[in-house]
C-alpha cells in the first residue's frame, strides 16, 4: 500500500474503520478483519469511543475489541492508532460534550479500553459551537502534555472553526490541529439523516489545499454505491444506497469512473479510493468491511494511483 506522512510516521493511505466492531461485527470476525488488514500492509486503525454503542447501551465496544486484538497480537507499536471522543450522548445529540471533564474522561476511558497509554492521533468527534475554540484547545493541550497523544484532529467541524482553533493555538503556543475528518467520497451523498455530520465542500477543500492539513475521509466508499452499481446495476442497490446516492449527478460520476476503469484496468472501487488518496494534500480513506475478502481487496485500492487530470475529470472542487 502507498503511504502518506502523518505526523512523524508513514501511514497507509487506506485505514481500517471499526464502527461495528463488538456489535454488528462479532469479535472473532473483527480479529480476522484486522489480521487480514495487516497482512496486506495496512497500519492505520480508526475507532471512536462511541463506536459499538449504536445498537447496544454498552460503551466503547469497538475500542475494547481493538484493545484485546492489540494485546493478543503484540503489535501496538506497529499500528497507527486513532480514536475519537467528545461525542454527544446519542439520546441528546443537541447537548455538546467538549467541556474539559468530558473530553478527559473519554480520553482516559479510551486508553483503558484500547490497553495502551497513548494513541497516535486523538479527534473530537463533533463540535460544540457554543463553546469558544480557545477553551477547547486548552483542553486538548492538556491531553498532549499528559502524553496521551501527540497529534490532534477534529471531525465534523466547519473550516472556519478549524482555522480559528489553529490561530488560537499559534497565538498561545499550543499544539495545533493536525487533521480534519469530514465525510468525503467520490459519490456525493444527497440525503443526510444526521445533520451534525459535515461533508467535504469547496470551502473545506480549499482550506486543506492552502494549509496542507491532513484529511481523513469517513464514508469514503459511499456504502459501496459505485461498485455495487457497476456489479449489480441500479436494481441491485439497497434502499439505503438509493436514498443516499442515487441521482443524476452520481450516475454521471459513475460513467466517468467506468471510462477510467476501462482505460486503466483499475476496479471502480479502487478508482473511488484513489480519487481521495490522490488529492493535492495528504488524504486517507477510512474504509469499513464486513468480510475478509473485502479487506484483502484493499491492497489494490491502497496501491492505486491516478493523475491530477484524471482525478479532476471525475469530480472537481476547485
Amino acid at each position: 500500500m502507498r503511504t502518506h506522512r502523518f505526523g512523524e510516521r508513514d501511514v497507509t493511505v487506506v485505514a481500517l474503520g471499526s464502527s461495528d466492531f463488538g456489535c454488528l461485527t462479532p469479535e472473532a470476525l473483527a480479529f480476522d478483519l484486522m489480521d487480514a488488514y495487516v497482512s496486506v500492509g495496512g497500519n492505520f486503525i480508526d475507532t471512536a469511543r462511541v463506536y459499538g454503542d449504536f445498537t447496544t447501551p454498552r460503551e466503547g465496544l469497538s475500542e475494547q475489541v481493538i484493545g484485546r486484538w492489540l494485546s493478543a497480537r503484540g503489535c501496538r507499536d506497529d499500528i497507527f492508532l486513532s480514536t475519537k471522543g467528545g461525542h454527544p450522548r446519542l439520546d441528546t445529540m443537541d447537548i455538546g460534550r467538549l467541556d474539559r471533564e468530558s473530553v478527559r474522561s473519554d480520553m482516559q476511558a479510551s486508553l483503558e479500553a484500547l490497553r495502551t497509554d497513548h494513541v497516535d492521533v486523538y479527534w473530537l468527534h463533533r463540535d460544540d459551537v457554543s463553546r469558544p475554540v480557545g477553551d477547547i484547545m486548552e483542553t486538548l493541550q492538556s491531553l498532549v502534555e499528559d502524553g496521551y497523544t501527540k497529534l490532534l484532529g477534529v471531525s465534523n467541524w466547519r473550516p472556519r472553526r478549524i482555522l480559528e482553533a489553529n490561530q488560537y493555538a499559534r497565538d498561545h503556543g499550543l499544539t495545533p490541529l493536525s487533521a480534519n475528518q469530514p465525510r468525503f467520497s467520490l459519490a456525493e451523498q444527497i440525503n443526510v439523516e444526521d445533520p451534525t455530520l459535515v461533508a467535504m465542500d469547496a470551502e473545506t477543500w480549499r482550506m486543506h489545499h492552502d494549509t496542507g492539513m491532513v484529511c481523513c475521509c469517513f464514508s469514503s466508499q459511499a456504502k459501496g454505491f459505485l461498485s455495487k452499481l457497476d456489479q449489480l446495476g441500479a436494481e441491485g442497490l439497497s434502499d439505503k444506497a438509493r436514498r443516499r446516492y442515487f441521482c443524476d449527478g452520481n450516475l454521471e460520476i459513475y460513467r466517468r469512473a467506468k471510462a477510467l476503469s476501462l482505460e486503466t484496468g483499475l476496479s471502480i472501487g479502487a478508482i473511488a479510493v484513489a480519487y481521495l488518496t490522490c488529492q493535492p494534500f495528504p488524504t486517507f480513506a477510512l474504509t469499513g468491511a464486513s468480510k475478509v475478502e473485502q479487506v484483502l481487496m484493499l491492497s489494490e485500492s491502497g496501491s492505486a494511483e491516478i493523475t491530477p487530470e484524471q482525478r479532476d475529470a471525475l469530480r472537481r472542487f476547485a
